[in-house]
């Protein structure tokens, strides 16, 4: 089922005329997957296949193995079907050889299938930039979807609440987390979950995501989502075990205080940069350096645009983000707290309700 409207697609539509071009190609070829088959045609979970924007009206390339279910469950207006994987390109390039200038996903468009397509690399302009700005801001139908993704992600921090106390392995408390939010009815975790405590809390990505040791003394954390509908959630619940030090405390504090502030400041017309000089003054007065953005926005993917460091983007009410300020310390560890938002014209509501859990 799709969650946009049709004013939205007319949208797209409008800017592939405003930007001279034909047609926009947007494919999916096993692992490269572009999540913009999904958004536009409803039509999840293609292995490999192609959509065709024009316009004019939208096609929908299918191999045998989507085919039956495109039929049921794409909204396009006609559907094609190649019998094999191998045909896919070429029946692409049928379905192309009529457009003079066609736009694509640049970061999701490969070498290999400008080569298949035989379209050169300077006849490809990137749809990327009015792509990412039409999904920034979500329709009411997904804004529900999420919302269902995000209590899961709660169900899960009720979960920790009372699986942490059992002290139990990292990489056991990520499988059993998983576990229950498929059971609260995640279609699958949208990364891989990390579990880090103790001195390892201080890697941002560890690897492995999760460790076969015991949860050890001070502070950790869990970093999860949900997928629900296609759509992914993102959520950091924070931990301590024992008594903390004092620097511990402080960036306890610390992360506390940068949600405070930024509760006060989230609504629509605000720019991304406001919010990531409130998080930096914050670390900075605490003596911590940033080491990573403040955030970004979720949907049918788990970091969509923008992000909020680096970028300087207005919020506009309906986006949904994922805020995530953290602080990390060699001897201490880390601390991040990661909650989802959803930006309203005077204010914004707070989706999930993650919080240091304290043992």
């Amino acid at each position: 089922m799709r969650l946009i409207g049709r004013k939205k697609v007319e949208e797209i539509r409008g800017k592939i005329v405003d930007s001279g071009l034909d047609a926009a190609v947007f494919v999916n070829n096993e692992p490269v997957m572009d999540s913009n088959i999904a958004y536009l045609s409803g039509f999840s979970g293609m292995l490999n296949g192609a959509l065709i924007l024009t316009p004019e009206g939208m096609e929908l390339i299918t191999t045998e193995l989507d085919y039956d279910r495109a039929q049921n469950q794409a909204h396009v207006d006609d559907i094609f079907r190649c019998k094999h994987r191998l045909h896919l390109f070429q029946s692409i390039r049928h379905h192309c050889e009529k457009y003079k200038k066609i736009g694509a996903v640049k970061n999701k468009f490969t070498v290999e299938m400008m080569e298949k397509m035989n379209i050169p690399h300077a006849g490809l302009v990137d749809v990327s930039p009015f792509m990412e700005r039409v999904r920034m801001v979500k329709e009411p139908q997904e804004i529900v979807v999420i919302r269902k993704g995000a209590s899961i992600c709660d169900s899960g921090v009720k979960f920790l609440e009372g699986f942490l106390r059992a002290r139990v392995k990292e990489n056991e408390i990520a499988a059993e987390l998983e576990r229950n939010m498929k059971i609260m009815g995640s279609e699958r975790p949208p990364f891989d979950t990390i579990v880090t405590s103790g001195q390892r809390s201080m890697f941002i990505h560890p690897s492995p995501p999760a460790s076969d040791t015991p949860v050890a003394q001070g502070l950790g954390l869990v970093d999860f989502g949900a997928v629900y509908r296609e759509y992914s959630t993102d959520i950091t619940v924070p931990f301590l075990f024992g008594r903390p030090s004092e620097r511990q405390e402080q960036m306890i504090e610390t992360i506390s205080g940068v949600w405070e502030a930024l509760g006060k400041k989230i609504r629509a017309g605000v720019k991304t940069n406001t919010l990531h000089d409130i998080y930096e003054k914050k670390l900075k007065a605490a003596n911590f350096r940033i080491k990573h953005s403040l955030g970004h926005s979720v949907g049918l993917e788990v970091h969509e645009y923008p992000s909020l460091s680096g970028t300087e983007a207005e919020l506009r009410e309906g986006m949904v983000l994922a805020i995530e300020p953290g602080v990390y310390d060699k001897k201490a560890g880390g601390c991040r707290l990661e909650n989802i938002v959803l930006v309203k014209k005077n204010g914004c509501e707070m989706l999930t309700k993650s919080k240091l859990i304290r043992m």
